[in-house]
């Protein structure tokens, strides 16, 4: 859809496009929710998928300029502040509970570390912009950051950075999407980060009437179940769930400097809660 097309289209709010993100298309957790949400609010939209894969940071710079009508990405206080967020965490909040991808020679250190002190040892990687930057820069963690998310995974195998920690239903998908840049990369079993942290839906500022719908069909859909059966039977979060073990895992719980009001007000309830997946 051309440009000018699209703008006509969200205007009459009918068209929305989402970002094509990592190149995984509509299988994305954020295409599928974001489908099921615009379904529950009522309203007639036509939902498309804009050819181009990009990583996280692009599809910002898209949705800036209008080339998407939605993004979905970690929440914070700077992307609060730049667009308008819907405050119902897609992801239940499973982007705040961190599994890392670590070197295979690494692996035997990290099943030393117990507390936030023997962390802070190793240096994290992470993208550039990121958001968990600043929260493990809080927590006293060195960080080392790439241009991209693609970019981590050869500092990885290169040893420039000890760990990459990654939301719990990232971190086996991608260690196979990006296996061949990272072949010595091993899913660290040991340690589990957990800080308050989720996944949101980001439209530009003057979409009120896109973010109302987005808004009404989440909050419908959690109420009916449908969001939690979406969510639960997602294959990247079964993956997870089944073999991170959590509970055999040494827990290190870091504050996140980053939350707004707005996110500390979400219910309780709309968070992931490790009890509730069996």
């Amino acid at each position: 859809m051309a440009l000018g097309a699209l703008r006509t289209a969200r205007a009459q709010g009918s068209a929305v496009v989402y970002p094509n993100l990592n190149g995984n298309g509509a299988d994305n957790l954020g295409y599928r929710m974001l489908e099921l949400a615009l379904a529950r609010s009522g309203k007639p939209y036509s939902l498309s998928l804009h050819p181009m894969a990009v990583n996280d940071e692009r599809a910002r710079a898209m949705l800036r300029r209008g080339e998407v009508s939605v993004a979905d990405f970690g929440s914070g206080a700077e992307f609060e502040k730049a667009f308008s967020a819907v405050y119902v965490p897609i992801d239940r909040g499973l982007l705040g509970y961190r599994i890392s991808l670590v070197h295979f020679s690494q692996e035997a250190e990290f099943a030393k570390v117990h507390t936030l002190a023997q962390l802070r040892r190793f240096r994290a990687g992470q993208g550039l912009g990121w958001s968990n930057n600043a929260i493990m820069q809080a927590a006293g963690i060195s960080v080392v950051t790439g241009p991209t998310l693609e970019s981590l995974f050869p500092m990885l195998e290169a040893r420039r950075f000890d760990f990459l920690p990654l939301g719990l239903n990232e971190v086996y998908g991608f260690s196979e999407q990006y296996g061949d840049f990272a072949p010595s990369m091993v899913v660290e079993s040991h340690t589990l980060l957990v800080y308050k942290f989720a996944r949101l839906f980001y439209v530009q500022p003057d979409q009120t009437e896109l973010h109302a719908s987005i808004l009404l069909g989440l909050k419908r859909a959690f109420a009916d179940g449908s969001f939690q059966k979406l969510l639960n039977a997602d294959p990247s979060v079964r993956r997870a769930l089944l073999r991170a073990k959590l509970s055999q895992r040494s827990t290190i719980v870091l504050d996140n400097p980053l939350l707004t009001e707005a996110f500390q007000a979400i219910p309780e309830e709309y968070f992931f809660k490790p009890t509730e997946f069996r």
